[in-house]
């Protein structure tokens, strides 16, 4: 159209320079007065150019945008808590000297594995060996004086140690003597002096109290071999810790000994994660020798929020990832902080992950999920159909052939899809393709409808 209207506007410049040319209207005021009239006629031309491509404009607005539109679904989802936290052995135990010695062996490196109570490193134990010999020879000492080869157990009676036995017969003979010549001495008239008789009961006496005092000194020569023995134990345990073990798993027995439940015992396999001595030390009694830390499970410690304190329980599953593998670990949550940090307004979450592999290794930063519960009746949309701009999210609907903006609020991501907090409600049509030249009352033409949202 503004083709045209120009080629006009041309023709009739044309023919006005024809006709001055003609009429020999050659003056200067005549020709000014021409040049107006050309820029009026020119101006006017492009008024209607203008107002021409404006129409043209509104005229191709109003053509319908096509877009493609997937529905919105209703299904249950799973509620979570994120969390980001760091791992730790079940155990960790740095492994010290009992005894003060030399290192003359390292038996297991950084990253060997090492069963429950078996060896690490070896003290020197010459010096222990001679004090165990000592006091083994203090104690069989002491036996020898009781006449003794080995220690007799608690319920022993002294009265079989060879002196305490003779002192007893003697005694024995002694009281039958004086029986007798009490029988004797108490005839009419009486058979023995009252002298005899009184030597015999003195005898009687005398072997008595001899009895007594090989009874006590029996006694103490039993106590002393017992003390020998208790130094000859606590000399061969400083023997046997010359050889330094990893912790040793509690007994069957022991456990049940225990005055309450559950009891915690070591585990039965460590991972040696640092070595601090090397062969030829001379370490004192407390060195650290091994950190040492058993990784089958690890725990997961994270801070979740005071307002999510009420939501996580106890045996809630856990879903956890590290940067160095793809996969999902999967754990429970164990152990649950009783207080709330005052400064960070969080409290801590103990969860134990299963690690057979050894992937999972203490001190590495993991991000996870507590599932919560499960919440039905949740509006889903595609995460394409969400319009943001300036802090602002919506979604297009399309109502009677028009397009009809939604302003949202979002929640938890689904997979591909985005929670709807307000605005919809049950299974809507919304726009996820062309929806960036869409307003509200916008024509919209559907090219193609995909299918609904997916199911998470």
């Amino acid at each position: 159209m503004s083709v045209v209207l120009q080629s006009k506007q041309m023709r009739r410049s044309r023919q006005f320079v024809t006709l001055m040319k003609a009429g020999g209207l050659q003056s200067p005021g005549f020709r000014a007065i021409a040049l107006i009239v050309l820029m009026v006629t020119f101006a006017a031309g492009c008024d209607r150019d203008a107002a021409a491509r404006r129409a043209a404009a509104e005229e191709r607005a109003q053509d319908p945008i096509a877009v493609t539109i997937a529905a919105s679904v209703v299904a249950p989802v799973q509620r979570s808590v994120e969390v980001t936290g760091t791992l730790f052995g079940d155990e960790e135990a740095t492994v010290s000297a009992k005894v003060p010695g030399r290192v003359v062996a390292i038996l297991r490196d950084v990253g060997d594995r090492t069963a429950s109570g078996e060896p690490l490193a070896q003290i020197d134990k010459t010096d222990y060996e001679l004090a165990v010999a000592q006091k083994q020879m203090a104690m069989q000492a002491s036996l020898a004086k009781l006449g003794l080869a080995e220690m007799p157990d608690e319920s022993f009676d002294l009265n079989k140690v060879p002196t305490v036995e003779r002192a007893r017969l003697q005694t024995a003979n002694a009281e039958q003597k004086l029986n007798r010549a009490q029988k004797i001495f108490q005839q009419d008239p009486p058979g023995i002096s009252e002298q005899d008789f009184a030597d015999l009961k003195t005898t009687f006496d005398v072997a008595r109290s001899n009895y007594e005092v090989e009874l006590l000194t029996a006694r103490s020569l039993l106590a002393d071999a017992r003390a020998a023995r208790s130094n000859l134990q606590l000399e061969s345990q400083k023997l046997r810790d010359t050889t330094v073990r990893a912790p040793e798993a509690a007994t069957t027995q022991q456990a049940t000994q225990a005055p309450q439940a559950p009891r915690k015992i070591a585990p039965e396999q460590y991972a040696v994660a640092s070595r601090l001595v090397s062969i030829g030390e001379y370490v004192r009694e407390g060195t650290p020798l091994f950190r040492l830390v058993a990784d089958d499970p690890v725990k997961y410690r994270a801070q979740v929020p005071e307002k999510f304190l009420s939501q996580v329980k106890t045996g809630h599953p856990v879903r956890v990832q590290v940067a160095a593998y793809p996969e999902i670990f999967q754990g429970a949550v164990s152990r649950i902080s009783p207080a709330v940090d005052r400064t960070s307004r969080t409290f801590e979450v103990e969860m134990l992950l299963p690690n057979p592999t050894g992937k999972l290794q203490p001190g590495s930063f993991a991000t996870g999920n507590i599932l919560t519960r499960v919440e039905e009746n949740v509006t889903l949309v595609p995460a394409d159909a969400l319009v943001t701009f300036a802090g602002v999210t919506k979604v297009f609907t399309v109502e009677g052939g028009k397009a009809v903006e939604k302003k949202i609020e979002t929640g938890q991501r689904v997979g591909d899809n985005i929670e709807i907090v307000s605005s919809l409600s049950g299974p809507v049509p919304v726009v996820i393709q062309g929806k960036n030249r869409l307003a509200t009352g916008t024509p919209v033409t559907v090219t193609a409808a995909t299918q609904p949202a997916t199911q998470p």
